[in-house]
């Protein structure tokens, strides 16, 4: 008998959909597994293209380190597989993209070029991948439960915060062709609201615009990706159980930001760094009265009458450009250029900078702390301590910002003087160097004084330092050479005066001038790839002839080291030689006005102390 054959069986709807839907569960998996692969492999290799000296110690923390941050961006892709569009993960891709390229890629070729043998730049990898993660499950979860506009507007607030940093250093490297270092990041902490303002007009109007549009187009490409996405399903899924896990990325990658990656990455560490320097800085004043009252100083052959010594720090002039110093040079120094013949000044024939930039010139040249001696500034005398413990009342006035994260060390000096008063808080509104004249009236010309002024004098905006009727060099060019020079002629002038009325008001004792750095009007702004030109200096002294009738050592020190080579992070030895003061805070083989002097050049450097005065060989 012969048996029937079997009949096909006929596949269910629900068979069918199950099959489906397995299917696209593998090729789903297969997509993200690839995705996991493809970013890992991608990262792994940038890490190797702009890092040096790998260790393997390093290679072994990047390996397994990749792993959970790569995996935090392909499980959030997963939770909302379904309902990717172009518009929910490309800002946040690009976000993620510039953090793991930008810092890496300018550390790399800045500092390639200073025989740097160590760069780990695997953070900013780590902080891209989980910044993605981070960000694309908030926008999620703000689309879920927030209104449109709403969602929108925040993720456009946190996306362009996150792409701000970005954006500085591509700015800041476009301007000084160099990654954020720290010189750089204690410009910016110092560059108060008025001087950002007057950087923004030295811009010009096309610039503005141009930024203006950058910024506007970029907010508004934010906020219409951000609002044009679609919206979620509104099933328990996406409103309770996606929401979830995604908190189980969200918060493990904030952990992981937070914790470690995210205070190395690149600038990041340099703005900690250089806080963490100001935070050293400001200790000066809980150090100060207990080390003023130990101070122990006398000094010799003081004047048995009134009389006043005025030290007066410049800014950003240099002596290359200086006819009083260089005689090839246009002039535009016509008073100390007449006062070289006056045998009671004498100039500083090779007086050099020991840093490109005020901070850390001025907390070394104000206090006993050099590159020399490896003394530490918050805890180290000052002149203005040294001039209280030989009998002077002491006056600081500045024409420099009072306000400031990186004015912190300056200040905190001067705020130790009897009176300290700046021209941007008493007049309120910035104003030029010859403000600083109506201070002196003052100073009392029947007490023992010492008067700190602190000038404006070169710093860039030139046009802005000085008035129209002193714009006698004109080349047709803003902030370039001859503003330079005119700067140069107004300061000349404002010295002048304050010569002038302290000779014939204060019976002037004594009168020190020494710029803080140089500037090259070749190159403006520039933090960190300067020449010895911005690092020559000028300098001179004023020794009255009652002050050299008591003082005869000093004198013939200060003639016979004129020609001698000098950094100012010794000025304050210098200041103290002049004072000619005895005290256990101050060697007078750091003093140019002292017979004992005995540095030469070979054993000087400038640059944080990292560079000798004999690399100089242009001048």
């Amino acid at each position: 008998m012969v048996k029937p054959a079997n009949k096909p069986q006929r596949l269910s709807l629900s068979s069918l959909k199950a099959d489906f839907s397995s299917a696209v569960s593998r090729r789903r998996l297969v997509y993200l597994l690839c995705t996991f692969f493809v970013i890992y492999a991608l990262c792994y290799q940038w890490q190797f293209l702009v890092s040096l000296g790998l260790g393997p110690d390093n290679i072994h923390h990047m390996t397994v380190g990749l792993i959970p941050a790569v995996g935090a961006v392909v499980l959030s892709l997963a939770l909302y597989w379904r309902h990717l569009c172009i518009a929910s993960v490309v800002p946040t891709a690009l976000i993620a993209v510039s953090w793991i390229v930008t810092g890496p890629y300018l550390s790399y070729i800045t500092l390639i070029q200073q025989n740097t043998v160590y760069l780990n730049n695997m953070y900013d990898i780590y902080v891209g991948l989980y910044l993605f993660a981070i960000l694309f499950c908030l926008n999620m979860a703000a689309r879920q439960f927030l209104n449109r506009k709403i969602s929108a507007a925040i993720m456009t607030a946190v996306q362009f915060a996150a792409f701000f940093v970005i954006a500085l250093q591509w700015v800041y490297f476009a301007l000084y062709h160099s990654c954020i270092t720290t010189s750089g990041a204690l410009l910016i902490f110092q560059t108060g609201p008025a001087e950002t303002l007057e950087y923004f007009h030295s811009l010009g109007i096309g610039r503005i615009v141009f930024i203006a549009l950058f910024v506007a187009l970029l907010i508004g490409g934010l906020l219409f990706a951000n609002y044009t996405q679609k919206t979620l399903p509104r099933t328990p899924v996406y409103r309770k159980i996606l929401p979830l896990l995604s908190l189980l990325i969200i918060f493990p990658s904030v952990g992981a930001l937070g914790e470690e990656i995210f205070p190395q990455a690149f600038p990041i560490r340099t703005f900690i760094d250089t806080h963490d320097y100001m935070e050293r800085s400001a200790l000066y004043t809980e150090n100060h009265d207990g080390k003023f009252a130990a101070l122990q100083a006398v000094q010799l052959n003081p004047a048995e009458y009134p009389n006043t010594v005025v030290v007066v720090i410049g800014e950003s002039e240099t002596r290359t450009l200086m006819h009083a110093f260089n005689p090839n040079h246009v002039e535009n120094t016509p008073w100390l250029t007449a006062m070289k013949e006056d045998p009671d000044f004498t100039l500083f024939s090779n007086a050099y900078s020991c840093v490109w930039y005020t901070v850390p010139v001025l907390e070394r040249a104000l206090t006993e702390a050099n590159f020399y001696n490896n003394k530490e500034f918050n805890s180290s005398i000052s002149i203005l301590d040294m001039a209280k413990k030989a009998g002077y009342k002491t006056y600081w006035f500045s024409n420099q910002g009072s306000i400031g994260v990186a004015d912190t060390p300056i200040t905190l000096v001067a705020k130790t003087a009897d009176v300290s008063e700046w021209v941007d808080q008493e007049l309120k509104q910035s104003t030029m160097d010859g403000a600083l004249l109506q201070f002196l009236q003052r100073v009392d010309p029947n007490e023992k004084n010492f008067v700190v002024l602190h000038l404006m004098g070169s710093h860039i905006e030139y046009r802005n330092r000085y008035p129209k009727e002193f714009q006698v060099f004109n080349d047709g060019t803003v902030n370039q050479q001859a503003d330079f020079d005119n700067t140069v002629l107004y300061t000349d002038w404002v010295l002048s005066q304050i010569f002038e009325y302290a000779k014939e008001n204060l019976n002037l004792d004594a009168m020190i001038y020494f710029s803080d750095h140089g500037s090259d009007p070749d190159k403006g702004r520039q933090p960190d790839d300067i020449s010895f030109k911005v690092l020559r200096i000028p300098m001179f002294c004023y020794l009255s002839e009652g002050y050299q009738a008591r003082n005869p050592e000093v004198v013939e020190a200060v003639k016979q080291n004129k020609d001698k080579f000098f950094t100012n992070d010794l000025a304050y030895e210098f200041v103290c030689g002049i004072l000619n003061m005895q005290s256990p805070n101050y060697d007078p083989t750091y003093s140019i006005a002292s017979l004992q002097w005995k540095m030469e050049r070979k054993d000087l450097v400038t640059r944080f102390g990292k560079v000798s005065l004999l690399e100089d060989t242009e001048f």
